[in-house]
């Protein structure tokens, strides 16, 4: 049976478009949509002919037109199905040599990462400690000068028991290391302590009391402190020390003591180093004046309570009244009515 011409120009017509939209969709090469095209044409020829429809049935041209968009939908579909098979096949072949290389990049990476954990502990526990603040020491209003040459002479200031008594207040602001005089950089206290955390190199964080020092080292009851001792100690060790104070510092470490184990603190606190004060003995009155005869450098600064000038150590001031023998009593407004003056005073040593 044969076709018209016309026909067969209608039935192509639905091809050609297929394969402009093959080309815009799916961005196959127009050989590709050819060879559809012609797989689809020959089902068409093979179609019994009593089956096909007239050139003006209409259904039947939109029948045809439908079957070839069909196929065309179908082919590349399974195009695409076959590469995606293919490629894991290729994709094994090629990555087959480069699995041992990740497999140790991996190895490296976790023996990295278990590294920066296990050295992220040790820099959290390590205590910071920031330098010492200089301890709070009295200014003094006055200076004098002993002269051990003028000791024990008449109408002179220096006199031995005036000596005894400033050597008694050098031995609370001086320390010994056994072969020289050494100034302490604050006051010297008894401290009694319980260890709460060592922090290494002798330096110990402790709950501490001592008494007032003066003006320059206020008095505490269960104070947190810092200890830098000469022995180690245990944790949880009491016990008492003459210690030093150095002053303030910024601490910042991992507690590990309750209530507060396990956190990261930052505290100021005031800081001590223990010592050993000069005794007061004749032996070490001797050496101590042979160091000054020598040139040797010593100054002691003290708290005394002197008569006040203004009122003669009296405490008040005398007005006379006309009429009355009894004079008017105007309090001291200097020494508060107590005739006394406290003064802070620095006395060196000299030959």
């Amino acid at each position: 049976m044969r076709l018209p011409i016309s026909l067969l120009l209608l039935a192509a017509l639905p091809f050609v478009r297929a394969e402009k939209t093959e080309n815009t969709l799916f961005g196959k090469k127009a050989g590709e949509t050819e060879k559809v095209v012609v797989t689809r044409v020959v089902e068409v020829e093979k179609a019994p002919g009593d089956k096909m429809a007239p050139a003006a049935d209409k259904p039947g041209m939109e029948k045809e037109m439908e079957a070839p968009k069909d196929g065309m939908k179908a082919k590349p579909e399974m195009a695409e199905g076959e590469k995606a098979i293919a490629k894991p096949k290729m994709t094994e072949e090629a990555e087959a040599p480069k699995k041992p290389m990740a497999e140790t990049e991996a190895k490296k990476g976790d023996a990295e990462t278990k590294k920066e954990e296990v050295e992220k502990p040790k820099e959290e526990a390590a205590p910071a400690i920031s330098p010492f603040r200089p301890a709070k020491s009295p200014s003094a209003k006055e200076t004098r000068t002993f002269k051990l040459a003028n000791l024990n002479r008449p109408l002179a200031f220096e006199t031995t028991r005036e000596l005894q008594r400033l050597f008694g207040v050098l031995t609370t602001q001086y320390v010994t290391d056994g072969t020289a005089f050494t100034k302490a950089p604050g006051p010297v206290t008894a401290i009694a302590y319980t260890i709460l955390q060592d922090l290494g190199e002798h330096r110990y964080v402790a709950k501490a009391s001592w008494p007032a020092v003066g003006e320059a080292l206020p008095a505490s009851t269960d104070a947190w402190a810092i200890l830098l001792l000469d022995a180690e100690v245990k944790v949880g060790a009491t016990g008492r020390m003459t210690g030093t104070h150095a002053g303030t510092v910024a601490l910042d470490f991992t507690a590990k003591f309750s209530p507060i184990d396990g956190k990261t603190l930052t505290i100021r606190r005031e800081a001590f180093v223990e010592c050993k004060p000069i005794e007061e003995s004749n032996a070490n009155l001797t050496k101590f004046i042979e160091q000054v005869a020598q040139g040797g450098e010593f100054s002691v600064t003290t708290t005394e309570r002197i008569g006040c000038k203004a009122c003669n150590s009296l405490g008040y001031t005398r007005e006379p009244q006309k009429g009355k023998l009894e004079d008017k009593r105007i309090p001291c407004t200097i020494c508060e009515s107590t005739g006394k003056l406290t003064t802070t005073t620095e006395t060196k040593f000299v030959p």
